[in-house]
C-alpha cells in the first residue's frame, strides 16, 4: 500500500511541479527536473516521507488519499526549497546520489529556483480543491504559512550558529525543532486539519511528528559521520571536516577534552584527523548516545501513535510501518 501510494503521488507530484515550471522561462523546467532526479540522474531516490505522512494521516482519519495529494505536493515543494538553499549554504555537492543543483547551474540560479519553489508551495496550498470547505482552506493555509516561517527561522539559527564558537546541545535541539521537525509536524497537522479534526487532536499529532523530526535529524547526523554515500546519497564525513555543529559533534565537544582539541586542529593530509575525530567520538560513547537518542524519539512517537490512532485500521498500520521504516538505519544497528 505504501509503495503504491508513493508511486501514484510521485506521478502527480512530478506533473504538478513541471507544469508550474514554464519552459518559456529558460532553465526552470530543466533545473526542477535535475534537482528532483526526473532527468534519470538520481541514484538514491527521495523517500517522500513528509507527503506520505500527510496522506496516510488523512487516509487513516477517513479521507481519500488522492484528495490530499495537492497539500502533500505543497509540503514537498517547500521542503525542496530548503534542500536547495541548504546545499548552497553547506556547499554540499551531492543530493540523492547526483550533483547538487548549485554545482550544475551556479549559486545565483540555484537560489532563484529555490525561491521559486517556496512561492509555488504557497500557491499550491492556497488553492486546494473546492471539495474542501473554505474554513478548511483557511486553516490549512495558516498552518502551512506558520511552518514556512518556522523552517526559515530555523535556517537563520543554523547560519548564525555556524559562526558561534560554541552552542549547547539544547540550543541545537531547539534549532532543529524549527528547521527539521516543523515540517514533520506540518505533515501530520495538515492531514488532520483537512479532515476537520479538532485542535487538540491536531496538537497531539504535531507533538508526535515533532518527536519524529528530532529523531530523524539526529539519525541523519549520525549517518553524516558514520554512514555511507550509498545510504545517504550525499557526501559522507564532510560534517566533521567542515566542523558542522551536529548532535554527535556538540555532544563530543561538551563531554570530551580530546575531541575539543581535535576540533580546533586544521585538517591533516589523508583524512588522518577525520579518523582520529571519529575514533574519539566512538571511544567516548558518543556514537552510542546519538543512536540511542534517535531511538528514544522513535519509541516516543510510535507509542503515542498507537494510543492516538485506531491500531486495527489498515491505513493507520501503514502509517506506523512508514514511521518504522524511517528509522531503519538506527534500528538495524545492534
Amino acid at each position: 500500500m505504501i509503495s503504491e501510494t508513493r508511486n501514484r503521488f510521485e506521478e502527480y507530484f512530478k506533473a504538478v511541479v513541471l507544469d508550474n515550471c514554464s519552459s518559456e522561462i529558460l532553465g526552470f523546467w530543466d533545473s526542477a527536473s535535475s534537482h528532483f532526479g526526473w532527468d534519470y540522474s538520481v541514484t538514491v531516490p527521495g523517500k517522500r516521507l513528509r507527503p506520505l505522512f500527510l496522506i496516510f494521516t488523512f487516509f487513516s482519519l477517513g479521507g481519500k488519499p488522492d484528495d490530499a495529494f495537492q497539500a502533500s505536493s505543497a509540503l514537498k515543494v517547500l521542503h525542496n526549497f530548503i534542500l536547495i538553499h541548504d546545499d548552497v549554504h553547506d556547499k554540499g555537492e551531492m543530493r540523492h546520489g547526483h550533483p547538487a543543483l548549485w554545482t550544475r547551474v551556479g549559486i545565483p540560479l540555484a537560489i532563484n529556483v529555490g525561491d521559486y519553489l517556496t512561492g509555488l508551495s504557497q500557491n499550491l496550498v492556497g488553492s486546494l480543491p473546492n471539495t474542501f470547505p473554505m474554513e478548511i482552506h483557511k486553516d490549512a493555509l495558516c498552518e502551512f504559512q506558520e511552518a514556512s516561517l518556522g523552517v526559515i527561522q530555523g535556517q537563520q539559527f543554523d547560519i548564525l550558529y555556524e559562526n558561534s564558537d560554541r552552542i549547547s546541545v539544547e540550543e541545537y535541539l531547539n534549532m532543529i525543532r524549527l528547521k527539521t521537525a516543523r515540517l514533520f509536524s506540518d505533515s501530520f497537522a495538515i492531514g488532520a486539519k483537512i479532515m476537520a479534526f479538532d485542535g487538540e487532536f491536531t496538537k497531539a499529532h504535531s507533538q508526535i511528528s515533532c518527536y519524529l523530526g528530532l529523531g530523524f535529524q539526529i539519525q541523519d547526523d549520525s549517518l553524516g559521520v558514520w554512514g555511507s554515500s550509498n545510504e545517504t546519497g550525499k557526501s559522507v564525513s564532510s560534517d566533521l571536516l567542515t566542523r558542522k555543529k551536529t548532535y554527535p559533534a556538540l555532544t563530543g565537544l561538551a563531554n570530551s577534552t580530546i575531541f575539543q582539541q581535535l576540533w580546533k586542529q586544521e585538517n591533516q593530509p589523508g583524512n588522518k584527523l577525520l579518523f582520529e575525530m571519529k575514533t574519539c567520538l566512538e571511544r567516548a560513547a558518543i556514537r552510542e548516545d546519538t543512536l540511542n537518542q534517535a531511538r528514544t524519539y522513535y519509541i516516543d512517537a510510535q507509542t503515542s501513535l498507537n494510543q492516538l490512532l485506531p491500531v486495527e485500521d489498515k491505513y493507520a498500520q501503514a502509517l506506523m510501518s512508514l514511521v518504522t521504516s524511517m528509522f531503519a538505519p538506527v534500528l538495524s544497528i545492534s
